[in-house]
């Protein structure tokens, strides 16, 4: 019995994982990125099987807009977290926002916090980025998340 109860868990453990994994179709990732963006032309692309939308801002520099279920997916206290990023020309973020999570509601609406989130900005590497208590692991999983999007997404652009 113990083994048939382990095994419907690790079933729903992975369903629950691969439901999110880049389960977002073409269409609702330009819906999202026009719900992320303000601008009035924003450009659907993919290179290399990575998708992403780029506009230009009002100083007409070129932004790109990924999001981290393309390409991370870390477990916080009870599920992904996804996160919409915008990044600059050289690969530095200009902005972070929550786009869904299958985390626990009320670690993530901590997460949300705008002090929180803006520590991310101006992420190019690696940074020390202050946790919320009793929210740990949810926000260790964002920051993963974010930073292994900016990562593969400079790699994959030639950065």
């Amino acid at each position: 019995m113990k083994k048939i109860i382990c095994a419907i868990g690790i079933l729903l453990i992975a369903f629950s994982v691969s439901a999110i994994d880049s389960d977002i179709s073409d269409e609702d990732f330009i819906s999202l990125a026009h719900s992320s963006i303000k601008a009035d032309s924003i450009s659907f692309c993919t290179f290399e099987d990575v998708r992403f939308a780029q506009y230009d801002d009002e100083e007409g520099n070129r932004v790109f807009f990924i999001i981290s279920s393309d390409f991370s997916n870390p477990v916080g206290y009870e599920g992904i977290t996804n996160v919409g990023i915008s990044l600059d020309e050289t690969g530095k973020v200009l902005s972070v926002k929550i786009l869904s999570s299958e985390d626990t509601p009320s670690f993530v609406k901590r997460v949300k916090r705008k002090w929180f989130l803006n520590q991310f900005i101006g992420y190019s590497e690696k940074k020390n980025i202050k946790m919320i208590t009793g929210a740990t692991k949810t926000c260790k999983a964002v920051k993963i998340s974010i930073e292994e999007s900016v990562e593969k997404f400079n790699l994959v652009i030639k950065r």
